[in-house]
C-alpha cells in the first residue's frame, strides 16, 4: 500500500460505500471515515484487505493523503454538509480540493465554492447518478466548480464513471459554480416524469384496456426490448415482482409517493430563470397529491369516484391502443427532455457555464438512472447543432413527435373522458401544443395587466422590445 492515499471519501452510506470501493477497484488507495466510527470499522472489516485506510477523525483522514488533498464528501445535502466543511476546514492547506458527492442545491453549492475559494482551497460540487449498483460499478458522473481543481479531480472520476458502448466516459466537466449539481438536479426532475409517466401509461392499461398487473410488466419489458430505458425495465420488474405466496408485491404497496427535494428544486429553478416546467412541476404535484392518501379515501367515499368511470376496451381493439399508448409515452420522454434541456441551457446562460448539452447528454447515456437509447437522440440534436434553441426545433424529433403526438393525444383523451387521472402526459401535450402554437391568448392577458396595473405591453405592428400603455 503507498504511504499516502490517493483520495478520501467521508461517509460511508450506500453511495459512499459504493464509490469507495468503486476507486479502489480502480487501484487508487482510499482513506475512508464515517461520524460513527462501528461503521467506518464495519467497512474496514468487510473490504479491509484492498487499499483502504481508516480514520477515526477527520484531522486524521487529513494526515493520511498525498498533497494537494482531495476529499470526496459523500453526506447527506444540508446542513451535514456545511457541518463537515467547517470541521475540516482547519487540516487544509491552500490547493487542497473539497468534493461534494450528494444531492446539495446547486444555490448552496454556488455559495459554499465561494467560501472555499477565499480560504484558497478548490471547491466541486459532482452530481453523482446510478444508486447502488452505480456507484460500485460505474455511474454518470456530472463535476463543475472551482477551475483549478479540474485537472486534480476529473483522473479519478473518469477511471470510476460508466461507458458507453461505444467506450465513451459518462462525466464530463460542466462548469464552475454550481453547474454539476444543477445539471444533476436537472436529471432528477426528468427522472420525477419518466416515472410519472410510466405510472400513468400502467393505470390505463390496466383500467381502461382491463390488463391485469403482471401482464402491464411484461408489456413494458417488451418494450424495453424494443427501445432500451433503465426506468421502462425495472417498471416491468417492480409489475412483476411476486411475493412468496405468489401475490404480485406492487398491489400491496401503498400509493403514497415520497420525495428527497430535488425535483422541487428543478421546478423552483424553472420559475427563476423564466424556463417553462410544467411536466416535471405535475411529475412533483402528482407526488404530493398521492401522499394525501387518507384525504383521497375520504373524498373518494363522498363523491363516490372510483377512479374510473368507463368501460374496459375490449381485448381485439386492445393492441391497436397499446400502441397509441406506447407512442405516448414515447412522445412524453422527449418532451420532458425538451423542457429539461430547455431549462439547462438558460441555467448556462444565466451563470455564464457554457454547458454543451450534447455531453450532457453522453453522461446521461449510461449508468444513471434516466439510461436510456432516447438519449442518443437528444446527443445527436446538440451534436449537430450545439447552440439549438429546442428540441423541438431538431429535425429527428420533429419527425419523432409527427408520428407519436397522435397517440399522446388518443391516451390523454381516454384518461379525461373516464376519470383516470394523467397530470403528467397531459402538461406534457398541453405543453407541445402551447410550444407549437403560432397564437396564444395572452395578448388578453397583457391588455388586462395594463388596465389594471399600467405594465405596459408591445404591439404587432411595432419592433420587439418596444412597450406601450394605453389610457383604458
Amino acid at each position: 500500500m503507498k504511504e499516502r492515499s490517493d483520495i478520501a471519501v467521508v461517509g460511508l452510506g450506500v453511495m459512499g460505500s459504493g464509490i469507495a470501493r468503486n476507486l479502489e477497484s480502480r487501484g487508487y488507495t482510499v482513506s475512508v471515515y464515517n461520524r460513527s466510527q462501528e461503521k467506518t470499522d464495519a467497512f474496514l472489516q468487510q473490504y479491509g484487505s484492498g487499499n483502504f485506510r481508516c480514520a477515526h477523525s477527520l484531522e486524521e483522514l487529513c494526515g493520511q493523503l498525498e498533497v494537494p488533498r482531495k476529499i470526496l464528501l459523500m453526506v447527506k445535502a444540508g446542513d451535514a454538509v456545511d457541518g463537515v466543511l467547517q470541521e475540516i476546514v482547519s487540516f487544509l492547506a491552500p490547493g487542497d480540493v473539497l468534493i461534494d458527492g450528494g444531492n446539495s442545491y446547486y444555490e448552496d453549492t454556488q455559495r459554499r465554492a465561494q467560501l472555499a475559494e477565499d480560504a484558497g482551497l478548490l471547491y466541486v460540487g459532482c452530481g453523482i447518478s446510478g444508486g447502488e449498483e452505480g456507484a460500485l460499478n460505474g455511474p454518470a458522473v456530472m463535476p463543475g466548480g472551482s477551475e483549478a481543481a479540474k485537472e486534480l479531480v476529473m483522473p479519478f472520476f473518469l477511471d470510476i464513471c460508466a461507458r458507453t458502448e461505444l467506450g465513451d466516459a459518462c462525466c464530463h466537466w460542466m462548469g464552475s459554480g454550481g453547474a454539476g449539481h444543477f445539471v444533476k438536479m436537472v436529471h432528477n426532475g426528468i427522472e420525477y416524469a419518466e416515472m410519472q409517466f410510466l405510472c400513468e401509461i400502467w393505470d390505463l392499461m390496466r383500467k381502461y384496456l382491463g390488463m391485469d398487473t403482471a401482464m402491464c410488466g411484461r408489456t413494458y419489458a417488451r418494450w424495453a426490448q424494443k427501445t432500451p430505458s433503465y426506468l421502462m425495465e425495472i417498471a416491468g420488474q417492480v409489475l412483476q415482482k411476486q411475493e412468496e405466496d405468489g401475490a404480485l408485491l406492487v398491489e400491496h404497496i401503498l400509493d403514497a409517493a415520497g420525495q428527497k427535494g430535488t425535483g422541487t428544486w428543478a421546478v423552483r429553478a424553472g420559475m427563476d430563470l423564466g424556463a417553462p416546467v410544467s411536466i416535471l412541476s405535475e411529475a412533483v404535484q402528482a407526488r404530493l397529491l398521492s401522499a394525501q392518501k387518507d384525504l383521497r379515501v375520504e373524498a373518494a367515499e363522498k363523491y363516490g369516484n372510483e377512479n374510473y368511470r368507463g368501460e374496459t376496451v375490449t381485448a381485439d381493439k386492445r393492441f391497436a391502443i397499446l400502441q397509441k399508448l406506447q407512442d405516448a409515452l414515447h412522445a412524453a420522454r422527449i418532451l420532458a427532455f425538451a423542457q429539461g434541456f430547455d431549462l439547462l441551457k438558460r441555467a448556462s446562460d444565466r451563470y455564464s457555464w457554457d454547458l454543451n448539452l450534447g455531453e450532457v447528454a453522453l453522461c446521461w447515456r449510461s449508468g444513471c438512472i434516466l439510461r436510456s437509447s432516447l438519449l442518443e437522440d437528444v446527443k445527436q440534436a446538440y451534436v449537430y447543432d450545439r447552440n439549438l434553441t429546442n428540441l423541438l426545433l431538431s429535425n429527428p424529433v420533429h419527425h419523432a413527435l409527427q408520428e407519436e403526438i397522435p397517440g399522446l393525444r388518443t391516451s390523454c383523451l381516454a384518461a379525461l373522458e373516464n376519470g383516470i387521472p394523467a397530470p403528467c402526459l397531459t402538461a406534457a401535450l398541453q405543453y407541445f401544443d402551447g410550444g407549437t402554437n403560432k397564437t396564444l391568448p395572452a395578448n388578453l392577458l397583457q391588455g388586462m395587466r395594463d388596465r389594471f396595473g399600467a405594465h405596459t405591453y408591445e404591439r404587432t405592428d411595432a419592433p420587439r422590445g418596444e412597450f406601450f400603455h394605453t389610457e383604458w
